[in-house]
């Protein structure tokens, strides 16, 4: 980036800063999640229905009304959450429910947990944000919520969403010391993926690439959407060398790659598209596809 660059970004940073600075706090980031429960295998279990009949609404009441962050108050976060219930065990006092769990947002934070478990005991069960104890399907839902918190927060400014991936990591180790350690182990390594210096290119491209969509769509400016355009494959191709099978790359590609021929109709050439075709095979024809679309 060149010193242009630099002071544009500068300049962002600080508009930024005064926006949360004349925020009203009562106003402190909170989300707004649409739950759903299914029980495709125990719907024929009326005791089963009963139990988990208020879970998706208690789960929407606890999730909407905490908040998550008091800092970036401007920012709202829509989700989407759905756990799919196929079956369940008595564990002593315990009834463990072994689910499959699904979180995602329009911009792409997605994540999908095949083999996740928790306790559920009846519908009076209170849910607690301060509780002191480990309870095994809060620590799931916040671990996911801080994951995608701070993804999106990643999107808004350079590396913002660090103690959101740390609290994420908090919460795995939690469950992994747990009696209830299903799946911890890796969901612990995919938040320390997330933030380790090897995926510090992917989440810099993140950031950049939302810049870069301003810049195509808001306020066309075809200096600084070429200029962000080759920052966002620079980055790219930087993780990619280093870590072909990221699932974070993945993720990110995956929810994305249909925009980026906005990101590329400012280019002069299209070395861009030939690098996301070697970065991101699998979406070689809509890459291609680019440059015929561009031109017409």
């Amino acid at each position: 980036m060149g010193d242009q660059m630099k002071l544009f970004h500068m300049h962002i940073l600080l508009m930024f800063m005064i926006a949360l600075f004349f925020c009203n706090t009562g106003n402190a980031q909170r989300l707004n999640a649409k739950v759903t429960v299914d029980i495709p295998r125990l719907r024929e279990q009326p005791e089963i229905r009963e139990a988990l009949s208020e879970l998706n609404q208690k789960l929407e009441d606890y999730i909407n009304g905490t908040v998550w962050n008091e800092e970036y108050q401007d920012i709202n976060i829509n989700c989407t959450i759905q756990l799919i219930v196929e079956t369940y065990t008595d564990r002593g006092s315990d009834r463990v429910f072994r689910t499959q769990f699904l979180i995602s947002t329009p911009s792409g934070e997605n994540f999908y947990d095949r083999a996740a478990e928790f306790t559920y005991y009846a519908r009076g069960q209170s849910f607690d944000k301060y509780r002191t104890t480990y309870d095994p399907l809060l620590n799931l839902v916040e671990y996911y919520i801080y994951m995608v918190i701070a993804g999106e927060l990643d999107t808004y400014e350079l590396f913002a969403g660090n103690p959101f991936y740390d609290r994420a990591q908090d919460l795995a180790n939690q469950g992994q010391l747990s009696n209830y350690s299903t799946g911890w182990s890796g969901r612990l390594d995919e938040a320390i993926q997330a933030s380790d210096g090897d995926h510090v290119p992917l989440r810099e491209a993140k950031f950049y690439y939302y810049e870069g969509l301003y810049f195509v769509e808001k306020e066309p400016n075809p200096q600084y959407a070429e200029q962000l355009t080759k920052a966002v494959v620079d980055r790219l191709a930087v993780l990619y060398s280093k870590r072909p099978n990221s699932p974070a790359l993945k993720r990110f590609l995956d929810s994305h790659y249909q925009e980026f021929c906005k990101l590329f109709q400012f280019d002069k050439d299209r070395s861009n598209i030939d690098r996301m075709i070697d970065i991101d095979a699998r979406h070689r024809d809509t890459y291609s596809d680019c440059e015929t679309r561009l031109s017409q």
